[in-house]
């Protein structure tokens, strides 16, 4: 199509404008289909045409000039993106992933184990639906479907309606609704417990290999744990009387039930130790139980595998029962070794620890999980004969202040007997 200049009077001879002047672009206007001016400009080593959107000539020159100045000042692309936005694709804006497709993200990438990640993912998962309030609207008759839509609803949550201030503010509010002192504490370490996995999987080794448009900052970025309430174990039970009754009463009428109390009362293992261990890993000679990775299980961390030693009483009663069993697990059971979820926790001899717990419950032992707190039990004993740091290698912690925090009682009174200095019999 013929362009047609405009009439504008060139300068006079000799004076030429510079580029960075208006008057310089006006002889170089022309229209094409329409009244609309457009311009020339070269950039580059090309020649483009730069529509003006306007028939008014001192407009159009002015824009010109800006054009020319914006070419130099800020290149093609973002001259072409102010000027001509027509032409540039639209950028479509990054939408936040949901909670779930983060976490089916992370799934794909964490090293950690299946069964841990299912843990960070379910305290993250309560974490979002408490924070805002998402019931679950499961009808107790149709439990199975209501989970799923539960679930549904909080992973289609935008990440970034998770922020730091929000958790924070979630934890305050969460912690106050408990109500007395005493209920506030459970609640203060609850809530610890829910952030620290929460962040676990937001930890950088997943989120640096996670392909997703993530918020910044990420859900519980610089969130801190909180001051969680001291916990030092407290025993309320009679230790020596305990293991006596389980002699006498489970170690004929229920031996299954009883080896699972020598193992967590007589050697410290935790449930999912004593579920997958071996005849294989004892070594009777040296009275000692090999803690180790096999085929049906792995040891909670790399300091949880360890040689543990035993009393010659309880080698004495393992080496036994080995000649009897029809099995290679400790612990027999009718549960398939295989059929276990790499998800979730999964125990061959729920039964008998079914029935050990409904024992101790009988017996007066009140805490959540009866058979840890044998566990504990074993750690306070060890501390008592042999010292704090003696039980936490017992006990396979990673460092001594879990075991004193968490796992050992003090066993022995310290009391000043005052009545000595009363009556003046205290040495002077």
């Amino acid at each position: 199509m013929n362009e047609t200049r405009t009439s504008e009077a060139a300068p006079a001879r000799g004076r030429e404008f510079p580029k960075t002047d208006a008057r310089f672009w006006r002889k170089r206007l022309f229209t094409r289909s329409n009244d609309e001016l457009q311009v020339r400009i070269g950039f580059g080593g090309r020649q483009d045409r730069w529509p003006l959107r306007t028939a008014n000539s001192e407009q159009a020159a002015l824009k010109a000039r800006d054009i020319y100045v914006s070419l130099n000042k800020v290149g093609f692309e973002a001259t072409r993106a102010r000027f001509k936005p027509w032409e540039v694709e639209p950028v479509e804006e990054a939408h936040s992933p949901t909670v779930g497709q983060y976490i089916e993200a992370a799934q794909a990438v964490a090293q950690c184990r299946p069964v841990t990640l299912t843990h960070y993912a379910r305290k993250f998962r309560f974490l979002v639906a408490n924070m805002l309030a998402l019931k679950s609207g499961r009808s107790k008759f149709d439990p199975v479907n209501g989970f799923k839509k539960h679930r549904a609803k909080v992973d289609s949550v935008p990440l970034d309606r998770i922020t730091p201030e929000a958790v924070a503010q979630w934890r305050v509010r969460y912690i106050a609704a408990a109500g007395n002192p005493i209920k506030q504490n459970a609640a203060r370490a609850t809530a610890a417990s829910i952030i620290r996995n929460a962040k676990a999987l937001f930890a950088p080794d997943i989120v640096e290999h996670v392909k997703l448009p993530l918020p910044s900052p990420l859900p519980l970025e610089n969130v801190k744990v909180g001051k969680i309430p001291r916990a030092r174990y407290q025993s309320r039970v009679n230790a020596h009387a305990l293991a006596r009754d389980a002699y006498n009463e489970l170690k004929d009428s229920n031996p299954e039930a009883f080896k699972v109390f020598l193992l967590a009362f007589g050697a410290g293992l935790r449930r999912g130790e004593i579920d997958k261990v071996l005849w294989r890993q004892f070594d009777f000679e040296a009275q000692t139980l090999i803690l180790e990775a096999n085929e049906y299980g792995d040891v909670k961390t790399e300091g949880s595998a360890d040689t543990i030693d035993l009393s010659p009483e309880v080698s004495d009663y393992f080496r036994e029962q080995m000649a009897k069993s029809q099995t290679e697990f400790v612990i027999s059971s009718r549960v398939d070794p295989e059929a276990h979820s790499t998800h979730w926790h999964h125990y061959r001899a729920v039964g008998h620890f079914k029935e050990l717990t409904d024992w101790l419950r009988a017996k007066g032992v009140t805490a959540r999980n009866p058979i840890h707190l044998l566990r504990k039990e074993f750690g306070s004993l060890i501390n008592q004969r042999f010292g704090i740091f003696a039980a936490s290698a017992a006990l396979r912690h990673s460092n001594i202040s879990v075991t004193r925090e968490h796992y050992v009682d003090r066993k022995e009174r310290i009391a000043l007997d005052v009545g000595e200095l009363l009556n003046g019999k205290a040495a002077s």
